[in-house]
């Protein structure tokens, strides 16, 4: 037997736990890309003392932790 189909054996749902891990993948990919900009928008508008770019930072990370809740919901949509 190859890897490939001892896993798929040792699992009781292999898409279930694909998808999970699919899931954690964009979940962090969210949480980098949201996050740092936002943080970036906020360190950014402050220097300037410009709230619009401190206001679009806080959005933006707003933003990220809908998307990285939105992501448990598509999860268990799939699995």
């Amino acid at each position: 037997m190859t890897n490939l189909s001892l896993l798929l054996l040792a699992a009781t749902d292999p898409l279930g736990e694909l998808v999970g891990i699919i899931m954690w993948v964009a979940r962090c990919l969210i949480l980098l890309v949201g996050g740092g900009v936002g943080l970036y928008f906020i360190v950014n508008g402050k220097a300037e003392e410009d709230p619009k770019k401190t206001f679009e930072g806080y959005l933006s990370i707003v933003g990220a932790g809908l998307l990285f809740g939105a992501t448990f919901a598509v999860e268990k949509i799939f699995s």
